[in-house]
Parts: structure tokens; sequence; C-alpha cells
């Protein structure tokens, strides 16, 4: 474990014994701790098949394991961990799992349809040596669309850093390179390009598709991403990209604000108990009722807003989406065009999907970002006389923004998912099946209770749920238009029918599919942020309620809370100065 994660965990187990005894609220402690417990950071390796991916990881590893040869051989993505069993675990979409030998590896191509990914345990001293990355051999460009689309979806969330490998023989980024690149720039992911197969061309030759891919990264995205070369010492070079890295810097940058909101939180929480064992009933009592109108606020506010969301922004977004995916696919046209005459309909599939992917991703993450804030603002508002109540009541004129800002940063944050991709999914899912069997008192012989994974709407998180599903959509109903694909058709002729047929009908499909699609996701982000609102009012009455209480039966008590909650609070500020703010962890 990284000494961060350590540091973090010996924090929040402070925390914990500091608060056991008070009246605080600790579920947000618990979830921390698990997630910093279970964190992995996944090291996506893409690239085409071509590429030399799985050549590259071999050398890292010392030894032959990825399979690598003239056609795609990873179908599936291959996460590569260490154990001291070696094995191979195939995961299914339920989270169900298949556990196979090593030397079944190779066979798993065949039934790639059944799993979401492999994960592949091996006796490494490699993989031992950098146990906090996990890397991951992606399915090339030149796998089937729908297991490269498959892969991407899942990756592109939880990915921390991506290593994009280049062949020299392809001379530059390619088109469908640049794209993939692109997506990863949108969810705000960093990465390194590598320069493959150096040793296969001259240093002339070298330098200059070095040059002429350098500019095409400074030109496309920063001039501070790392262009490393490699050949025959790929091991090498994959090491040290890997050592680059950071995983401590990684692993505050994921969890520090998280702690710090916690943090902020249970002293907001101190404070008001604090308040409320000083003021007299009448008072109290007053703010208990200001609370409760609060709550009715937020209830009568969420309907407003969902009615205003379908009747004003849902078809405002609609548009933007469909006119950018419309403008997007004319942009590459002709390169629609060169995959028509060549007669290569997997290659003009995976040009609109791509097109399709990252156009959506951009639009529906921009908008559901403004969108957000709006609600958020819209909440905040319509609790304008409880934030000056409970200000003037506590002191703390600035809480009510300080959680609005809270919110704001927890449906932002991309890298939310990452603690829930921690284990494996045949885990999680055991565990949770686990758990509905006794809630719903389930008996031998009936059916099992369904495992859903209701992740976080996070913008990023509403973002995949609503592309991934047009991503598949708009590569199933191609097939149908590109019969004409094998015709003979001359250059003119595929371009009108580019332009007249194939770019219409995509926008016709996503036109009749993504309102629903985002009427759901819309709904589901408006009940979370009030939700949000209510259960920070609700945990304020709570406090003021049962601190309150006890002043008037005992005043003696009281004054021992005080003290308690007062040494408790100090005590918090201290563990806060040195775990999260402290110059040595930063």
């Amino acid at each position: 474990m990284l000494k961060t994660q350590n540091i973090f965990l010996g924090y929040l187990n402070d925390v914990h014994a500091l608060v056991s005894e008070t009246a605080l609220h600790v579920d947000e402690l618990d979830l921390l701790k698990n997630d910093i417990n279970h964190v992995e950071l996944l090291v996506p390796v893409i690239g085409a098949f071509s590429a030399g991916k799985s050549s590259l990881l071999n050398a890292f590893l010392g030894e032959d394991v990825l399979g690598v040869g003239l056609t795609p051989e990873t179908e599936l993505a291959t996460e590569l961990r260490y154990s001291s069993d070696p094995h191979v675990l195939a995961l299914r979409p339920d989270g169900s799992s298949e556990r196979l030998a090593v030397s079944a590896l190779s066979t798993l191509k065949a039934r790639a349809g059944e799993f979401t990914h492999l994960q592949l345990y091996l006796d490494n001293p490699r993989l031992e040596a950098h146990p906090s990355l996990v890397l991951v051999d992606m399915p090339g460009f030149g796998s089937s669309l729908a297991d490269h689309n498959k892969a991407i979806a899942y990756y592109l969330p939880c990915g921390v850093h991506f290593i994009v490998v280049t062949g020299i023989e392809d001379g530059n980024i390619t088109h469908s390179m640049m794209r993939q690149v692109a997506d990863l720039q949108t969810y705000g992911r960093d990465f390194t390009f590598l320069l493959n197969k150096v040793n296969l061309r001259s240093e002339e030759q070298i330098q200059e598709v070095a040059e002429l891919i350098a500019e095409q990264i400074k030109f496309n995205f920063s001039n501070t991403q790392l262009l490393a070369r490699v050949g025959l010492d790929g091991g090498a070079r994959l090491t040290e990209v890997l050592a680059r890295l950071e995983p401590e810097h990684i692993i505050r940058q994921l969890f520090e604000d998280r702690l710090k909101d916690l943090t902020h939180s249970l002293i907001s929480q101190i404070n008001l108990a604090l308040t409320s064992l000083k003021k007299n009933q009448a008072e109290n009592e007053y703010a208990l009722r200001e609370l409760a109108n609060g709550i009715r606020q937020i209830k009568r506010k969420r309907d407003g807003i969902l009615t205003d969301l379908r009747d004003q922004q849902l078809d405002r977004t609609v548009d933007r989406c469909i006119s950018e995916v419309g403008r997007e696919l004319e942009n590459v046209r002709e390169e629609l065009v060169n995959a028509g005459l060549s007669g290569n309909q997997e290659a003009f599939s995976r040009i609109v999907s791509e097109v399709v992917r990252g156009a959506m991703t951009r639009t529906i993450k921009d908008q559901m970002d403004t969108i957000s804030r709006s609600v958020v603002a819209d909440f905040t508002q319509a609790l304008g006389t409880l934030g000056k109540a409970m200000g003037t009541f506590n002191n703390d004129q600035n809480w009510l923004v300080d959680l609005s800002d809270k919110i704001n940063r927890t449906l932002q944050k991309t890298g939310e998912a990452l603690g829930h991709w921690s284990g494996s999914l045949a885990e999680r899912n055991t565990q949770e099946l686990e758990r509905l069997k006794k809630v719903n008192d389930w008996k031998e012989g009936q059916p099992l209770p369904k495992v859903t994974y209701q992740a976080l709407a996070t913008i990023l998180a509403v973002t995949t749920s609503v592309v991934n599903p047009l991503i598949e959509l708009a590569i199933i109903f191609l097939p149908n238009i590109l019969a004409f694909i094998n015709e003979g058709r001359q250059r003119d002729q595929l371009r009108q029918k580019v332009l007249n047929e194939v770019i219409p009908s995509v926008k016709r499909e996503l036109r009749d599919t993504l309102p629903s699609l985002l009427n759901e996701q819309l709904d589901r982000l408006v009940v979370q942020v009030s939700a949000e609102f209510e259960h920070e009012i609700v945990e304020k009455q709570r406090i003021i309620d049962e601190l309150a209480s006890s002043r008037y039966q005992d005043g003696q008590v009281a004054e021992q809370q005080v003290a308690h909650l007062t040494h408790v609070r100090e005590e918090l500020q201290r563990l806060a100065k040195n775990a999260l703010y402290s110059e040595t962890q930063q």
C-alpha cells in the first residue's frame, strides 16, 4: 500500500475513534475508508493492433504471455496483476467470473462476447514491483468494433493514465488514434505517447517521424505530453514511463478534496451542536421550523426544475448533440468515402463510431456540466431564506454556499468512479447479492434478487450512460445503410451517398433515441442534487433535536458535552492539519 493511502487511512481511523462517542454523522467516513483501501490505478495501453502493444507488454514482463501476431489477438481488455498463484479471471457483465489456467488465455478470443474483460494474475517480479499500478492490454483498433467499443467505454472513466502506442510504420498519429486521444482529453485523462518499433527504421527516418508526431501532439494537445521512442528496449522504456506517473500524487488528487469536505462537514456539525447546546428552547425550535420549511422548499423546487428541464433544456441539448455529430461526420466525409471505396464496412463503421462517441461525449459533458451547475444554483436560491436564518443561528453565513460548492465538486469530479471499480466485479457481485437476499428475506428456490450498481451521477457517469447505448445503436444499423459499398460506386456517387443518406440516417437514429436517455439522466441528476441538499438539512435537524433536548434535561450534562465537543473539534483540526494540509504531505 502506498504511503499516501496509509496516511489517509490512518487519518480516517483517528477521526472515527474521535467522533464515535458523539452524535456526529460518519457514513461518508466509512465509504471513504473503503474507497481508499481498495483503490486501483488502472493504466490502459491503447493503439492499433499492429502497433505492438502486446509485444511491448511482453518485453516489460520479461516473458511471452500475451498473444501477438498479424491478426488482432487481444479481443478482451486484459488487466495485468501480480499473484503468487498464476491464473486468469474472466469477468462477465453480471459480475460473475470464471477462473482459468494462464495457458487458456489464447482460447478466450473465441469467447470474447461472454466477458467484459480479463484479469491475468502472474507471479512476475515486474508486476510485483508496481503493486499500485494495473497495466491493461486493450483491444487494438483492428479488433471487432463491438469489443473495442466495449473496452473503451469500460476503461475511459476509470483509467488514471493512458499509454498511447503508435508504430513508426504509420508515419504519424493516424486520424483514428487522434480521435481516441481526443476522447481521453474530454474525460480529463492524461496520456503518454510511445513511438514503437523504431529499430525498424534508420535514425534519419526515426527523427523525421518523431518530429512530425511531436508537432501533431503540440498542435492538437499540448507540448507537455511525453513522446518516448521504443525499439528493442521496450521493457526498459515502459518501466521509465511508469516511474514518472507518481502514484502517491495521483492518490492525493483522487481523495484529498473528499477528505477535506468530510473534515469541513464534521467541523460544521460540531459547531452546530455547540450552538444548539448554548441556545434556549425557543431559539432551537425556531431553527427546526426553518429547517423543516427548507425541506418543503426543496420538494417544491424539485418539481419545478424537472418540468423546466424537460420543457426547455432537453430539446436544446438534443439539438446541439445532433448538430455536432452531423458537423463532425461531414468533416470526415472523405475518410468515410475512402473506407467505402475500399469495401471495408468495418473501417467505415469504426469511423462513424469514433466520431459519434467523440462528438456526443464532448457535447453532452459540456451540456450536463452547465445544467448541473444551474440546478445546484436553483436549489441554492430556493433555500436563500433558510441560508440566512441558519447563518444567523449558527454564525455561519457561508454554509449554503459551501454546500453548493461541495455538491458541484461531486458532480464534476471525473475520478469519482475509481473507488467503485476497485476489487473484482465478481467479488462485489457476491457481496451485494448476499445483502439483497437478507433484505428481501430470500428463500431457496425463489428467483435471485437482481444486482444493480447505481453509481453516483457524476457528469462523467451521466455522459457515459448516455453515450454508450448510442454508440451501440450507431454501429447496429449501419450495415443496412452500407450495402451500397460493394456496388462499385464512384467517388462522387459515394460522397453524395454519405452526405445525403448515411449522415442523415445517423442523425435520425440519434434523435429518436437520445431524448429518452437524456430525460432519464436529467431526472436522476435533479433527484440526486435535491437529495444532497435534503440530507444536509435533515442532518442539521437531527443534531439540534438530539443535543438541544439534553440541554433542557440536564444542564450539567450539556456543559460536559460542550467541553467534549470543543476538544473533539480541536483534535480534528490538528489531525487534518497534519494529514491534509501539512506541506510535507504535498
